[in-house]
């Protein structure tokens, strides 16, 4: 993950949070729950490339293991979504619900 000029990138690309992270931050991560970050199938904001790595059956779900730009992503998808046919999925990774981390503490509003 990139940080730079009070934005962030994965891979290259644009990384929208829920609010912003403080100035002067040197160590930036987000955290993103798995029941919020879904495969789709068109791009968009938000929405990076990834490899899938892995299936493991929860019963009613399935937790998806997607290497995305270097790093693991689960996502949490009901067994009726079925999963991806190949190796390549688009995981996309809603603005609202992804919390940044500053300097190892939640970040909990803009300052």
């Amino acid at each position: 993950m990139d940080h730079g000029g009070g934005s962030l990138a994965l891979g290259g690309r644009t990384l929208s949070a829920a609010w912003d992270i403080p100035h002067g931050t040197n160590d930036v991560q987000v955290g993103v729950r798995p029941e919020y970050v879904k495969i789709v199938t068109d791009p968009g904001p938000n929405t990076f490339p990834g490899s899938l790595r892995g299936v493991t059956d929860h019963g009613a779900q399935r937790v998806l293991e997607v290497e995305v730009a270097g790093q693991p992503v689960r996502t949490k998808t009901p067994r009726e979504e079925g999963i991806p046919a190949g190796e390549e999925a688009l995981v996309h990774r809603p603005r609202g619900k992804v919390l940044p981390y500053a300097d190892g503490q939640l970040v909990l509003q803009s300052s």
